[in-house]
């Protein structure tokens, strides 16, 4: 049996004579969350500790910002927080933030139907380490919370005793939410791969695990189009914002949100670049995703995250994330590259209960892999995500806009997302990597489009398609 780490390992591996330290002071902003990222990727980079950065920097990125949110404001030492790191070779790696709350923190949510961000840090902390607790501030200052992470090269005792009394909660003790009908949201899982962290990998994003890595490499493989086709569906969705944004629209729902991207190109961004006022609620049903919208973007009361299934509609529109938002008022629903993930049932429920939800005027934007711009792979795609436990759903156009028929669709605006740097075969048009269309919700939603709307769409027949040369 393995060992189960202890507060005892933790202050013995502090006190090692082999142990190596590094701590910066930063002062309590948001900022400092990047900062506390970059310090912990470099500090580990110079240890040659790559197999714990992604682990230790989530983990210190979370303490961190809540480190910030909560610190008492006429603390002492309130204006700064600490990390340090301690380094025992071929045992163990702890990451320690202090600040000036002396309060304890909160690791676990004891109501199902409560969705508020409180403890929620605390449960991905759990999961990534294999220790953590917390203790007073040698100054009296405040407190530090220490995670104990054991070093992979580590050999483990055999007959080394289980866990004492302090050991810390399992992920399920410390309480990941669950839905209010009693049906648990996705846990953190890094040896398998999720939507987001693959998508974040073929973009070219960091936030991202070997799992995801695996699997985006064989999807470039199969399809070395597919990081352009994610990159134009991503900017022709912020184009979509800052049109609507221009039409009067400051409100903003994002479902299935996915990692947020860096400065200037997330929903908040292009809709403020236009409307100051504009506010955002981001939903996504993958907690490191939320940890992210949390710790990455400088939050404003108009930007809020919401840790929910969009599946369970009815459920997802009755937290308080969405209810601040103003139903009086038309609001914009973004459904940017998540419908592929979800079966038509669950879709169908899901445009058809924010149908009835939205007030008149309101817009839904789509943007949808497409199933026939490249059938020569879309079904081995299919397969490889299938492979991998997740189910991908490319549509044709038909098909996408069957689900939004209570939605009022225009024929003109349905828009296949052309992929620049490609050219046409054959005579063929050139490759795209996604349908796109925004519909109203208004007194005449419900009408279908006319027998000849696909005939005056700009959209292409699908086909084979290489890339161009210079």
């Amino acid at each position: 049996m393995s060992h189960r780490i202890t507060r005892s390992d933790l202050l013995r591996a502090l006190d090692s004579p082999a142990a190596v330290s590094a701590c910066v002071a930063l002062p309590s902003r948001l900022e400092s969350v990047r900062q506390t990222r970059r310090f912990v990727s470099d500090q580990l980079g110079r240890w040659g500790c790559e197999s714990l950065t992604d682990s230790t920097v989530r983990i210190c990125s979370e303490l961190a910002a809540n480190a910030v949110t909560h610190a008492e404001p006429h603390a002492a030492g309130r204006d700064e927080i600490l990390v340090s790191l301690t380094f025992v070779a071929g045992e163990a790696l702890i990451a320690q933030v202090a600040d000036s709350d002396p309060s304890p923190p909160v690791p676990k949510i004891t109501r199902p139907r409560d969705l508020a961000e409180s403890g929620r840090g605390l449960s991905i902390v759990t999961k990534l380490c294999d220790y953590w607790s917390t203790s007073p501030r040698s100054d009296g200052q405040g407190k530090t919370i220490s995670a104990y992470l054991r070093d992979h090269q580590q050999a483990l005792a055999p007959g080394a005793p289980p866990a004492g009394p302090d050991r810390v909660p399992s992920e399920d003790a410390a309480g990941l939410v669950a839905e209010p009908d009693g049906t648990a949201l996705p846990q953190l899982d890094f040896s398998k791969p999720a939507v987001a962290r693959v998508c974040d990998y073929v973009t070219g994003g960091t936030d991202n695990y070997p799992a995801d890595r695996a699997l985006g490499r064989q999807l470039l493989a199969l399809a070395p189009w597919l990081d352009r086709a994610a990159a134009a569906a991503r900017a022709h969705g912020q184009h979509v914002v800052r049109h609507l944004a221009s039409q009067g629209i400051v409100q903003f729902l994002d479902l299935g949100c996915g990692l947020p991207r860096r400065h200037g190109h997330n929903v908040h961004d292009a809709a403020q670049e236009v409307q100051r006022e504009a506010s955002v609620v981001y939903v996504d049903r993958d907690p490191m995703v939320q940890a992210h919208v949390r710790t990455v973007f400088e939050e404003t009361p108009r930007e809020m995250g919401l840790h929910a299934d969009i599946t369970l509609a009815e459920d997802m529109l009755a937290q308080p994330a969405i209810a601040r938002l103003d139903r009086r008022r038309p609001m914009a629903v973004l459904l940017h590259e998540v419908l592929p993930w979800i079966d038509d049932d669950k879709a169908r429920h899901l445009l058809d209960t924010l149908r009835s939800w939205v007030p008149d005027g309101s817009f839904l934007s789509v943007v949808h892999a497409a199933a026939d711009s490249y059938p020569e792979s879309t079904p081995d795609l299919v397969a490889l995500y299938q492979e991998a436990g997740i189910l991908y759903r490319p549509r044709t156009l038909e098909q996408l806009l069957a689900l939004a028929a209570d939605w009022d669709v225009a024929g003109p605006g349905i828009t296949a997302v052309p992929l620049e740097g490609l050219r046409a075969v054959d005579d063929r048009e050139p490759l795209y990597g996604s349908y796109a269309f925004t519909a109203c919700a208004s007194e005449s939603a419900g009408r279908r489009l006319g027998a000849n709307a696909l005939a005056h769409t700009p959209v292409a027949a699908g086909g084979a398609y290489r890339e161009a040369t210079p």
